[in-house]
This record gives structure tokens, sequence and C-alpha cells, in this order.
């Protein structure tokens, strides 16, 4: 999960459509019972509140993406009947609510950021650090990484450190660019020592071969 309670409902919100509904009629519950030992809201009560406001459909789905996916809720009761939520900070969610909609750039930036798969990009080039550039499929992996990935990356940087909302996302690129330059360091740096003897002796006498082949004669007879 990336960023606070506020972010992560923002996603959500972008998400599911209904999230919003459910989310206010939970808050509606909270207010009238207030915060009980059992939990915030529980499910029967949910759904009924939903029915009176002509709100016909079923939010198990969404309450278990709420749940699992974004870290809004928790279940803080469960039984064979019963199910009951709490709000992780009920406050967020209240205040992230009641401001209505976000900048419509930052929400593109977190919807971009999220297409990307942040997590899955680092996971492969911490991969790739640990065990080096190994293969013919490394190779390929890192240049799909470079060619494809890391400029979008680069676009939603610059503009991601450009707001505090998303400050998470642009700090969480730039780790992984950190990570891709430090590879591409390793690599040219193996492949540029490669070249070399390893014995002092074997890289002079290298290098004078090279001169003769240069200019066709023994240098040191001049």
């Amino acid at each position: 999960m990336i960023g606070g309670i506020k972010d992560r409902l923002t996603e959500a919100l972008l998400k599911y459509e209904k999230a919003s509904i459910i989310l206010r009629v939970a808050l509606s519950i909270v207010e009238e019972r207030g915060r009980g030992q059992v939990g915030d809201f529980d499910y029967k009560t949910l759904t009924s509140k939903l029915l009176e406001l002509g709100y016909d459909f079923e939010p198990k789905m969404i309450l278990r993406a709420l749940e699992r996916d974004f870290g809004i809720i928790e279940t803080s009761y469960k039984s064979s009947n019963q199910h009951w939520w709490r709000f992780i900070d009920l406050e967020s969610v209240r205040d992230a609510l009641d401001q209505g909609e976000e900048d419509p750039e930052i929400v593109l930036i977190r919807t971009q950021a999220t297409s990307l798969g942040l997590e899955d990009i680092e996971r492969k080039l911490q991969l790739l650090l640990q065990r080096g550039i190994r293969s013919d499929v490394d190779r390929a992996m890192f240049k799909r990484l470079a060619f494809e990935d890391l400029p979008l990356l680069l676009d939603v940087y610059k503009r991601s450190v450009q707001y505090e909302e998303t400050k998470d996302i642009s700090t969480r690129i730039k780790k992984i660019l950190t990570l891709a330059s430090r590879i591409a360091r390793i690599s040219n740096a193996k492949v540029n020592n490669s070249g070399f003897p390893e014995k002092e002796g074997e890289r002079k006498d290298n290098h004078v071969d090279s001169l003769r082949l240069l200019h066709g004669k023994d240098p040191v007879g001049d």
C-alpha cells in the first residue's frame, strides 16, 4: 500500500464508485451510535441503511477491498451471523470525504503510478542488483525496463515531485531510478574490465603489440 489513509482512500474511490456511498453510510452509523467496543459499524446495519436510502446493491466485495487492499477499515469482530468493522483512521476518512474531489492532476499521477506497478519494477531491479546481469534473459529484462518502463516513470516523477500529496510516489520512483543506475554502472564496469589481463606484465606487452599494429613497426627500435 502506497501513501496514507487519504491517498489510499482516493485510489479506492477511483476504483469503486460505490465506495463513497458505503463509507458515508458507515460514518453516519458511527455518528448515531458512537464508537463502540465491538466496532464502528456492522454489516446488517449497513445494508439496512443502504436500502433505506434507496441503494440496492451488495457491499460485501467493496468492504473486503477497503479492508484488504486499501487499509481503510479492519474487522473488529466476526461470528457466524455478525461482522463488525472499525475505521483505522476515522477522522482522516471523514476529512477526505468532506473535501470532495482531489486535484485531477494528482488523481492522474496516482492512477499512472499504480498502473506502472512500482513494486514489481523495484523487485525486479533488486533481484538484478543482487545477482548481477548474468544471462541473455537478464539483459533483455533490463533493456525492456530501461527503454519501456523507466521513461514512463521519469515522466510521472517529474510531475509527482511538484506536489506534496504525491511525495510518496516521487520518493519511490527516485529509489527505482537509483537502483537502475547502480545496475548500469556495475554492468558497465564489468564490460570495461573484462578485456584487461590480470597481470601487469601482460598489460605492458599488450600495449606494445597494439603500437606495433598501429605503426607497422617495433616502437622500441625507433
